[in-house]
């Protein structure tokens, strides 16, 4: 397995499109498609970047190399939907971020309600 593949992987599990990857990771969709072509490689500051937001590790990333995930990032443990959650709120201004505070603030109060119709 190559890099573009390595790369292809990490996209795929996190459900982003290539845009929403290049800009988690401050670089440009072109290079991003650069990778995917095999056309260019990936710096050790991104691959360590791509470690901090997703946990892939950097060995694995650059070489291929097992373990896929990093030992000291726990995001392995997130489903590739929490990982891109997690990655739209890292990139959130205040103003987002308060208001995803109080959506989930509103669906506590829901199923509050809701688990007291049931009894």
């Amino acid at each position: 397995m190559n890099l573009s593949d390595r790369i292809k992987i990490i996209i795929s599990e996190n459900s982003l499109k290539q845009k929403e990857f290049a800009k988690s990771i401050n670089v440009t969709e072109s290079y991003i498609s650069k990778l995917l072509r095999g056309e260019s490689g990936v710096s050790n500051s991104t691959a360590t970047l791509i470690e901090e937001l997703y946990g892939y590790s950097i060995d694995w990333i650059l070489n291929g190399s097992e373990p896929k995930f990093s030992k000291k990032n726990n995001t392995k443990d997130f489903t590739p939907i929490q990982r891109k959650i997690i990655s739209d709120i890292e990139q959130m201004d205040e103003s987002d971020l308060i208001a995803v505070k109080a959506f989930i603030k509103s669906l506590d109060a829901y199923k509050r309600s809701f688990d007291k119709n049931e009894q």
